[in-house]
């Protein structure tokens, strides 16, 4: 019996070992950038030339860098991607400034097609954030206009397509669907739809296809 035992647990062990090093396990990188979302702020400059101007600060808009692993299954289309990152979108002025910023966690799943890749996941925004502080004078009053904005921890789908360039690197577009909910009234809520560009580079391909 205790042979048998042994026997079983060595093949699985045995097993194990060969699933993990057929799925092809390789680290790899991502960055974009994101437009749309609704408003949470915005953000007047002054320009010598032109005079004032506004800027605004999207719930689904900012740069987004990404790192993480994907995983390539041999005679299979199917590829998996887990990613962890920071996102941001910041407006300033020569009196202050404001940034919007959360921690992105993405799992996909995409479909291998020639130098096509598509397919979708979900997301979960960590620590979804609007902060900022602006100071000066107005009509010889002074004012410190501040906001400190927390949002609560936020689920929502992907949906990405990217050529590969090469077996390395891809170009793509994504759209996200999200929604921040205001942690000091729950009424409040911040629509983060939005469509992006990125770029990312798997470690450990070869730089051209053959």
């Amino acid at each position: 019996m205790i042979q048998k035992i042994s026997l079983s647990l060595i093949t699985l062990f045995t097993l194990s070992n060969t699933n993990l090093v057929a799925s092809e396990l390789k680290p790899m990188i991502q960055v974009g950038y994101d437009f749309g979302g609704e408003t949470l702020a915005t953000v007047e400059h002054y320009d010598y030339y032109n005079g004032y101007d506004t800027s605004k600060v999207r719930a689904g808009q900012g740069f987004s860098f990404e790192a993480g692993a994907a995983v390539e299954i041999p005679n299979n289309a199917i590829e998996l991607q887990f990613l962890v990152g920071y996102k941001f979108d910041r407006e300033s002025s020569y009196n202050g400034s404001v940034t919007w910023d959360q921690i992105p966690f993405t799992a996909l799943a995409m479909i291998n097609a020639n130098r096509w890749k598509f397919g979708g996941g979900i997301t979960y925004h960590l620590n979804p954030k609007l902060s900022g502080n602006f100071t000066g004078y107005d009509n010889g009053r002074y004012f410190d206009d501040s906001v400190d904005d927390e949002y609560e921890n936020s689920v929502g789908g992907v949906v990405q397509v990217q050529y590969m360039m090469s077996e390395a690197a891809a170009v793509g577009l994504r759209g996200t669907f999200i929604d921040y909910k205001l942690k000091s009234d729950s009424s409040v809520v911040a629509n983060g739809n939005s469509v992006g560009i990125n770029f990312s580079y798997k470690f450990g391909n070869h730089s051209e296809f053959r």
